[in-house]
């Protein structure tokens, strides 16, 4: 659900929200919703970059789905920020869920 907010803008942020939507014939309202969008995402690199938070947190943070932050992140020139010991842990996961599997089908 959408929620409408009343704020002030700085004239240099309103001459930016102008172009925008001059250049890209948008209403204003849509002009401010994609640079908050696009503000939201380039928060959400430099958080993950910086090892603050996780892929899954900066997708939810820039309201998309994991696999296009991993784009949106290589764009970025962002490499992934896991450590060896997560890696370590992660294979072990998918080699227990594959033993797991195999002892299904052969029960």
């Amino acid at each position: 659900m959408d929620t409408v907010k009343s704020l002030r803008l700085p004239d240099d942020l309103l001459k930016s929200v102008r172009y925008l939507a001059k250049r890209e014939r948008l209403d204003e309202s849509t002009a401010i919703r994609q640079l908050l969008a696009l503000g939201t995402a380039e928060y959400a690199v430099r958080l993950y970059r910086e090892g603050k938070i996780t892929l899954n947190e900066a997708a939810e943070l820039a309201s998309v789905a994991p696999r296009e932050m991993i784009d949106i992140l290589l764009d970025h020139g962002v490499k992934g920020n896991i450590t060896v010991s997560q890696a370590r842990k992660a294979l072990e996961y998918v080699l227990e869920a594959q033993a797991s599997s195999h002892k299904t089908i052969h029960t």
